[in-house]
């Protein structure tokens, strides 16, 4: 019985992309290809090798769509609007402390249990479950985020491209290839991956842990400036490094330094070996607590957040203790945890904390949801005003906008399924059912705003790199 250390080893690059070659679709066969050509000394098609990683913003967003469209296609994001929101605020606050010129970043949940996060080009992060049972504060969880905004700040991408652009792609091409393999088979996907790097040069390896060593520094300067614990990441690799029990074989360690390395590196960089690792919040346990209960609940890493002893009177409707110190999420947490509450009254409690937090969108996603299934002769419409309020992309608010348009608001069901479809990464569906629209009879307003999501599309699949 192979332990999942040694997994990688029990297949060769080339073993692995002939095994799959033709289980893929022609972009992930292209995707392949290449992988193939430049892990065995082949020479791959000189177009793609030559397209540079300085991309525009447009290109820098059409990239990170289509990356996050594949993952959803795959089933392995977690779409949850609170959970997204949260993700994307932090990930936001930390951008603004970066010195460079840094655009907008994407993130997304996956619902693999290991210890892993991982930044793609376009600006795409990914984050997997296990880090919420890794990370028991926020500052410590958040130093894991800072480390992959420093590496899309520092372009290490465009880096490795200047440096040695077939190992580049190289990287780029496994990485993608291992997302796309990794919800058909898990092992095989981290084969691939390892596969891939496999093919490039010894000093490759040296100069990505140079990188994430790199990161670390510039991570560390960005958590000290939005106010987090810098030191909180030593322990996060201490606890990841005690977990696998001493044990260096690991294949994430082969372009990264060790746990024990990286808890000692991120230590000295704060001039002390010990120290506190950040403070818990109630706002992250809550949502720690809400994902355990929710997506592992097999598993029992989170305590039960402090405010579930609290109470409410008629007036105020929420708890006074959390009126007082106000935090969105943990009122969430405790409006959703009164189970014995009508759809009425949390309605009510909804209203108030919308009134505090008037910008906080997993509220009025849970407003529209409510809203929707009370029967109520303005129902539909209503939750639809709700999800209008929403200003973030999150693939439960378009399957849900798809849903109430059908019933109440026909003169945009096109354009709101079109947006659902497309989103989930099915793309030439949504295409096909803009067109057809266009092609049916409608008021001129209407046609408009078909063609115009027809255009917009259009230009996004013809922004990605050849």
């Amino acid at each position: 019985m192979h332990s999942r250390h040694d997994r990688p080893h029990r297949y060769s690059p080339f073993s692995v992309q002939c095994l799959l070659f033709n289980r893929l679709p022609r972009l992930k066969q292209l995707i392949a290809w290449v992988c193939l050509c430049l892990a065995v000394g082949l020479p791959a098609r000189a177009e793609f090798g030559d397209s540079s990683l300085s991309w525009t913003q447009e290109q820098e967003r059409a990239v990170a769509g289509y990356l996050q469209r594949r993952l959803q296609r795959q089933g392995n994001v977690i779409n949850d609007v609170w959970l997204e929101y949260w993700l994307a605020e932090r990930a936001e606050r930390l951008r603004q402390t970066s010195t460079s010129s840094l655009g907008p970043v994407s993130v997304v949940l996956l619902r693999q249990k290991a210890f892993n996060a991982f930044a793609l080009p376009g600006n795409v992060m990914g984050f997997n479950l296990g880090l919420w049972e890794n990370a028991r504060t926020e500052d410590e969880f958040t130093s894991v985020v800072a480390h992959e905004i420093a590496h899309l700040s520092l372009r290490h991408f465009n880096r490795l491209s200047d440096n040695n652009r077939q190992q580049a792609w190289l990287a780029i091409s496994g990485a993608l290839l291992g997302v796309a393999l990794a919800s058909m088979d898990t092992e095989i996907g981290g084969a691939t991956l390892i596969g891939s790097q496999m093919g490039a040069a010894q000093q490759s390896l040296s100069f990505s842990r140079s990188m994430e060593s790199e990161a670390d520094r510039y991570a560390t300067d960005m958590l000290r400036e939005a106010g987090y614990n810098p030191s909180a990441g030593a322990a996060v690799f201490a606890r990841l490094q005690q977990s696998l029990g001493g044990r260096s074989g690991s294949d994430y360690w082969q372009t990264h330094p060790r746990a024990i390395t990286r808890s000692a590196q991120l230590e000295a960089l704060q001039g002390s070996a010990t120290g506190a690792t950040g403070q818990t919040s109630n706002q992250y346990d809550t949502l720690r607590w809400y994902i355990n209960a929710r997506y592992a609940a097999d598993d029992d890493f989170a305590p039960d957040p402090a405010w579930q002893s609290l109470t409410a009177t008629s007036d105020p409707l929420l708890p006074q203790q959390l009126l007082d110190n106000p935090d969105p999420n943990s009122l969430l947490g405790w409006i959703r945890f009164q189970t014995n509450a009508d759809d009425s009254l949390t309605l009510e409690r909804l209203s108030l904390l919308l009134t505090l937090f008037p910008d906080f969108d997993p509220a009025w996603y849970l407003s529209a949801e409510i809203t929707a299934r009370s029967g109520s002769a303005n129902a539909c419409r209503e939750a639809l005003g709700a999800l209008d309020r929403i200003n973030g992309e999150y693939l439960d608010v378009f399957e849900l906008r798809h849903r109430l348009s059908s019933e109440c608001l026909q003169s945009r069901e096109a354009e709101a399924t079109a947006a659902w479809y497309w989103h989930r990464g099915e793309e030439s569906r949504a295409l096909t059912l803009l067109r057809r629209a266009i092609e049916q009879p409608g008021d001129a307003s209407q046609l408009a705003r078909l063609r115009a999501k027809v255009s917009d599309y259009e230009r996004q699949l013809a922004l990605l790199p050849s």
